[in-house]
Order: structure tokens, then sequence, then C-alpha cells
């Protein structure tokens, strides 16, 4: 009995983990492509705008780096600044898939 109480609770750690991160993930994604669609008046200074540069922090970094990434760059956007072109960070030891 003791071990089948282990092997749940070490599943259920993986089930949270592969489930509940891609899910939140996924759900702020789809808010700021709510946002983009029907609230934007696309008046960013920077390119990509700083609702762009957050959705792709978000699929880069994931959830949370990346909503303090674009909590950052949305602070630096100001009308003080100068604006210009700001890529998103990149995660180098990604894997990526060449199309």
């Amino acid at each position: 009995m003791v071990e089948l109480g282990v092997l749940i609770r070490e599943n259920l750690r993986f089930l949270r983990k592969r489930l509940r991160c891609p899910l939140f993930k996924a759900l702020c994604i789809r808010m700021i492509c709510f946002y983009q669609k029907h609230l934007s008046r696309h008046t960013c200074l920077y390119r990509p705008t700083c609702s762009e540069y957050t959705k792709r922090c978000i699929n880069n970094w994931g959830a949370a780096v990346g909503i303090v990434l674009g909590i950052w760059r949305i602070l630096r956007c100001n009308p003080l600044s100068k604006g210009g072109i700001d890529p998103a960070p990149e995660v180098f030891w990604k894997v990526r898939w060449l199309v």
C-alpha cells in the first residue's frame, strides 16, 4: 500500500508539471491575442509591440518569466523613451525546430 501511495504522488507531480504549466502558458497567450485583436490601439514605440514582445517571452521562457519580462518592457515603454527595435530574448540552449 505504501508503494502505491508513493507512485501516485510521483505521477501527480509529473502531471502537474506537464499539464498545468502549458495550460497556463496557453491561457496567457490567448489573453494577449484577445487584447491585440479587440483592445489594442497599436501605438507602441518599440518593434515588436509590447504585447507581441510579451507573447514571445512567454513562449520562449514560460509564463512566469515571460510575464516579468513583459512587465519590464511595459515599464520601459513611455513617451520619454526613444523606442526602436527591441527583440525578445531567446533561450539559446532550447532545441530549435527547422522549418
